[in-house]
């Protein structure tokens, strides 16, 4: 294990939370447990927190790398500068890599490499193909015409195929502890509450602090330990568009949300009359948070799916302009016949554009990146960068209607990766997700049921059943909160408005499905 990040902070926090825990045990063995454990996982937080959020963001900026690397080689098609295809791949792109690709390219200005060896050196150890294509795009910049297309279609080839084996050694490593989440911290936890009165009636030491202190403190933290460690080094998360905060789609969130966590405390109070007693905490936390969650997050879940629905396309859309600038059409017409032969948002992105052309009399960057225009609305950065590529080949004339036909297959291929990865987790995705909204309420809701029903058994004494339903119901909402972020980490990358959106939707489900199971099991048992 490497080198703590911060010991000294992590060592106080330890001393502080020895004194606190030694204070807390003479009032109550439990508490002063919980407080030492708590304590060492803060503390652990602290130390090793910065490490794997390192981490994090270095597994995130890789997955751009077929981005980056695309620009670059698409830039080199127009004009074989290495110089200008580094700068356009690095202000054309997003994210830490393309920050990266930017700060070696000003270090490496007027070098012949232009800086583009020495940022795929930085990344070496984690991407190698990375410095393979490097490597390949500097020798297609001197080599003939013939040969420079095959090269070129090698160094793109070569970073895709070293992210998917990334991504499909990623999913090898990490599918055992994500089925130990699912088997260790879902199944087995919940179905252990069912046999709570067969252990008090064996004699077991039980107590309510004991099941607290497992469902309350330990399981959450194991739970949490985990799923940090499989998402920290998610490859190839293909990092969505950022929405900034003034972006129109969000001009009403915050009222929304309010007025929703409104409606959830007013419902959570009505519908606890019909349902036990030890309902109305559950409900007032899923309910309320719940829908806030989803309300503050939905618009920008909105705008990032527009964009995707945009990228979709946008392959198709390059195809037609470049055939049609191929047989020396203009681009105002081949931007209209793109519009007109393409369904969906891409083809109302082009059409937009196209009449932005025909009636305000302006370029393409500024029919589609105008104030007002189809891409000023859409954080799609790999949109704006095609329309950038869409100038650069009218300026080249039929020979950049060749390279956007080129530019529609590598969008292909980036397409296809993307699926590829989505696939490899979409099975586990879906029972993650399943089990946060349905699955483990559902059988949290019967084990409590029968725990209750069937308590006092040989004359034993049980765990008081309104308590015990208390303590899984909130080990059931955390796992409404925490489930959705591993099944949208390993599906699309750790995306904090997704997150906070399906979140948000399973603590609702949660907090209705359990309490109802729970009474309707009561009923039938």
């Amino acid at each position: 294990m490497r080198e703590p990040a911060n010991p000294r902070p992590a060592l106080a926090v330890l001393a502080g939370t020895a004194v606190v825990a030694l204070a807390a045990t003479r009032w109550n063995a439990y508490a002063g447990t919980a407080v030492a454990l708590l304590g060492v996982a803060a503390a652990a937080t602290i130390a090793y927190g910065p490490r794997v959020r390192e981490v994090a963001e270095r597994s995130r900026a890789l997955g751009a790398a077929p981005d980056v690397v695309c620009l670059v080689v698409l830039s080199l098609r127009l004009d074989p500068a290495l110089e200008r295809a580094t700068g356009f791949a690095a202000e054309h792109a997003n994210g830490r890599l393309a920050d990266s690709l930017a700060a070696h390219a000003r270090e490496s200005r007027g070098t012949p490499g232009a800086g583009l060896a020495a940022f795929a050196a930085t990344w070496d150890d984690h991407l190698p193909s990375l410095r393979r294509a490097a490597a390949l795009a500097d020798a297609a910049v001197d080599a003939p015409a013939g040969d420079r297309e095959r090269l070129l279609d090698r160094t793109l080839a070569v970073v895709v195929e070293g992210s998917r084996e990334r991504a499909s050694g990623y999913a090898d490593a990490v599918h055992g502890p994500t089925m130990a989440v699912y088997a260790f911290g879902v199944v087995l936890p919940l179905a252990l509450v069912g046999v709570v009165p067969a252990a008090a009636s064996a004699g077991l030491p039980l107590t309510l602090g004991g099941v607290a202190l497992a469902y309350g403190v330990v399981l959450p933290l194991a739970v949490l330990a985990v799923v940090c460690w499989i998402l920290a080094r998610r490859p190839v998360a293909f990092p969505p568009a950022a929405v900034p905060a003034d972006h129109p789609a969000l001009d009403d969130r915050g009222r929304n949300a309010a007025l929703a966590a409104a409606a959830g405390v007013a419902a959570a109070l009505v519908a606890s009359r019909l349902l036990p007693p030890w309902a109305l905490p559950v409900l007032l936390v899923g309910w309320p948070v719940g829908g806030a969650l989803v309300y503050w997050f939905r618009p920008a879940c909105e705008v990032r799916e527009a964009a995707r629905d945009i990228e979709d396309g946008l392959a198709d859309a390059l195809s037609v302009l470049g055939h049609q600038l191929r047989h020396g059409r203009a681009v105002e017409a081949a931007v209209t016949d793109a519009g007109d032969t393409l369904d969906g948002p891409t083809g109302d992105a082009f059409d937009e554009a196209a009449r932005r052309m025909r009636r305000l009399r302006v370029g393409v960057a500024e029919a589609f990146r105008g104030e007002h225009g189809p891409l000023a609305r859409t954080r799609s950065q790999r949109a704006r960068a095609a329309v950038s590529l869409v100038v650069h080949a009218a300026d080249a004339g039929p020979a950049g209607g060749r390279v956007l036909v080129a530019v529609a297959e590598h969008f292909d291929d980036l397409a296809g990766l993307d699926r590829e990865v989505r696939r490899e987790f979409a099975s586990t995705t879906r029972t993650l997700q399943y089990t946060a909204l349905v699955y483990a309420p559902l059988v949290a809701g019967v084990t409590v049921s029968l725990a209750g029903r069937v308590s006092g058994l040989d004359g034993a004494s049980a765990l008081p059943a309104g308590q015990l339903a208390l303590v899984v119901g909130a080990y059931v909402l955390w796992l409404a909160a925490v489930l959705p972020a591993l099944a949208v980490g390993l599906g699309r990358g750790l995306d904090r408005a997704l997150v906070g959106y399906h979140a948000g939707l399973a603590l609702a489900a949660a907090a209705t499905v359990y309490p109802v199971t729970a009474l309707a099991a009561a009923r039938v048992l």
